[in-house]
């Protein structure tokens, strides 16, 4: 029997990148999979690629930063497939080069909503179900930046480390419920959101290979045979924690890089 045989798991943002990496793997292990995405066309479109791997997935349309459509969409999932045991929320933004004194109110705005106000609006649809049943694993996908900082990322770095927060008192509050929350904080991945940087120059690859001491970006999926270890019966004495994979990248202080003004 695989680790997640006939689970039932939600990933959010998982058209592309790590979510759709995480969701190929949490198939792999013999979960069926909800896709929320934005777009209906490419969370359907992913989710035909994970059922040719032997197992029901299905797309949604869902901006999770609206708290009525998450839990609709939540209500929905559950009619289709019958039951909830796994909710991996992934759903991000990239906003990467402004300093605190350029962010524009609807910069901060939108990456609250998606990676703050979106983690926290999953995580409470989830509750309707996971705690009347007395099982179900979260894994909240945070980042080094929630707890190494990083200049023009204010609103990034300010919601991973929320996330990590928000994971340690959910797993206080769901314990005696016989339900688990976790985070993952990867590290630079290889995704089409960092190659979109790469090309726009607001990120320094090279840079990031020198300072990493495995000497290469991450692989989603990675990250994404780490959340099945943490959804399965293997972790189910892990909970609350926040764990990092990063190719060693935080564990090296280094001088950083300071733009000055003229």
């Amino acid at each position: 029997m695989k680790k997640l045989d006939q689970k039932v798991a939600i990933v959010t943002g998982a058209a592309q990148g790590i979510g759709l990496a995480i969701a190929e793997e949490l198939a792999l292990a013999g979960a069926h999979v909800a896709i929320f995405d934005l777009k209906l066309e490419s969370a359907q479109a992913s989710a035909a690629e994970i059922a040719k791997l032997g197992v029901t997935s299905r797309g949604y349309a869902v901006d999770v930063s609206d708290s009525k459509a998450v839990n609709d969409a939540f209500d929905q999932v559950v009619s289709d497939f019958g039951r909830l045991d796994i909710l991996v929320n992934n759903a991000g933004i990239s906003m990467v080069g402004p300093h605190i004194k350029d962010i524009t109110d609807e910069v901060w705005d939108l990456s609250l909503g998606v990676m703050q106000s979106g983690v926290f609006y999953c995580m409470r649809a989830a509750t309707k179900y996971f705690l009347p049943q007395r099982s179900g694993s979260v894994v909240n996908i945070s980042s080094i930046r929630g707890f190494s900082s990083n200049p023009g990322r204010i609103a990034y770095c300010a919601t991973k480390a929320a996330v990590i927060m928000m994971t340690k008192v959910a797993a206080a509050e769901w314990a005696p419920y016989g339900v688990r929350a976790n985070a993952i904080a990867p590290g630079v991945q290889r995704t089409p959101m960092w190659d979109i940087d790469v090309e726009l120059g607001v990120v320094d690859e090279e840079r990031v290979l020198r300072v990493t001491p495995a000497g290469r970006l991450g692989d989603p999926k990675e990250v994404g045979r780490l959340a099945v270890f943490l959804c399965s019966n293997d972790a189910e004495f892990i909970n609350g924690d926040c764990i990092t994979i990063d190719g060693g990248l935080t564990t090296v202080p280094i001088e950083g890089e300071v733009t000055r003004p003229e």
